[in-house]
This record gives C-alpha cells, structure tokens and sequence, in this order.
C-alpha cells in the first residue's frame, strides 16, 4: 500500500496537511483520505481573547495555544512523576531528528540541483 502526504506551511499562519492514495493505479489518479488544518475552528474562536489577554506576542502563539498548553501539562505532569512526558519528544529524538536532517540536507540539495 502506497498514501502520499502533502503540507504546506509557508505564508500566514495556517497549515494544512493531505493525505492521499492512488484510487486508480492505471491513470495515477489519487483519492482524499484526510485533510487536517491547524489551527481548528476551536483553536481560531480563542485567538481573539489570546491576543488581547496576551498583546503583542506572536500571531502563531495563538493558534498554537492548545498544543503549548497540553504539552507544558504533560512536561510537568512528567517532572513530578520523574517520568518522560507522554507523546512528546525527548533529547535522544531531537538528536535523532537532527541526524536525519543532516543527511538529508546534501541529498535533497543534490536532487534540487538537478531539477533547476
């Protein structure tokens, strides 16, 4: 099984991210199985009380609110319990992340090379 997934995060404060699968393999055509937007509609009703009870910070602060605020619970929830916090990243992931990214670096500018 194949899905292909799309995001785009550049402009604005909005992401979107789609998740597709080949429907008919003998054209290529592809099918919608999810859409995911952040923020939500809960996420942007909150944003107007955010920004006036928190003036001047970062627009994406407040579309990220939420987040921020389950994952400060879980850190601290963790802390107290001497624990790793629930579904966040730990130090081993960021370096794992990193090593990732420094490998992918050239090989990704290599394939854009190719392509202009």
């Amino acid at each position: 099984k194949e899905a292909n997934v799309a995001a785009d995060r550049c402009g604005g404060d909005d992401s979107v991210g789609i998740v597709t699968k080949v429907s008919s393999p003998s054209n290529g055509e592809e099918e919608e199985v999810g859409r995911f937007v952040m923020p939500d509609k809960d996420a942007v009703s909150a944003i107007p009380e955010l920004e006036m009870r928190h003036p001047g910070a970062m627009p994406y602060f407040f579309a990220q609110d939420p987040d921020y605020a389950e994952l400060k619970e879980r850190v601290a929830k963790s802390c107290c319990a001497a624990s790793e916090p629930e579904g966040a990243a730990t130090i081993d992931n960021a370096i794992e992340a990193l090593r990732v990214a420094e490998y992918l670096t050239p090989v990704l500018q290599k394939q854009l090379a190719e392509e202009s």
